[in-house]
């Protein structure tokens, strides 16, 4: 079983034991009919599985009720903990799509050749998603659009990038 991280509990709503959380990627909508997650509080070793009861987002915010949690007391145990997803509870995606999980640690490089580092996370801001490349001390943030984008790889592990003046200096 391969687990990944999803996100992280933030705080209870109401007093049912729905809990807030934040996602670590974007793409929430592919995970809104999930069955299963599994949440990891913070000093313990093993995550545990919960089935979910329902899971919405609401105005930009997510929410997670989970069976066997129907308190607020219940919910406050959870504060703080990391949802993770079972790898093979992803839904499919197109050959042309991709989770944000497998980004992480992809090299980057110019058109021209030049290496610009790994990717080591992504940023989900208006109006478009940024990769966070680093190499050595130094990081760029790169728009993932189609102009700057040239080419996702992960057969290869790369990515190929268009870059505007500026974006790597």
């Amino acid at each position: 079983m391969e687990l990944l991280p999803l996100g992280k509990i933030l705080k209870t709503r109401g007093i049912k034991g729905e809990v807030k959380f934040f996602p670590f990627s974007g793409q929430v909508a592919s995970i809104i009919n999930l069955k299963r997650l599994f949440i990891q509080k913070k000093g313990e070793e093993k995550p545990k599985e919960f089935k979910v009861v329902r899971l919405r987002s609401h105005n930009k915010s997510h929410f997670i009720e989970l069976k066997g949690i129907s308190t607020i007391e219940d919910a406050n145990e959870l504060r703080g903990s990391t949802v993770l997803i079972e790898k093979s509870d992803l839904p499919q995606l197109r050959e042309d799509e991709y989770y944000w999980f497998q980004l992480i640690g992809i090299k980057v490089y110019t058109n021209d050749g030049e290496y610009l580092g790994k990717i080591e996370n992504l940023m989900d801001r208006e109006p478009q998603s940024l990769l966070v490349v680093r190499h050595n001390d130094k990081e760029i943030l790169i728009p993932m659009i189609d102009s700057i984008i040239e080419e996702i790889n992960l057969k290869k592990s790369k990515v190929i990038i268009t870059p505007i003046d500026g974006l790597v200096d």
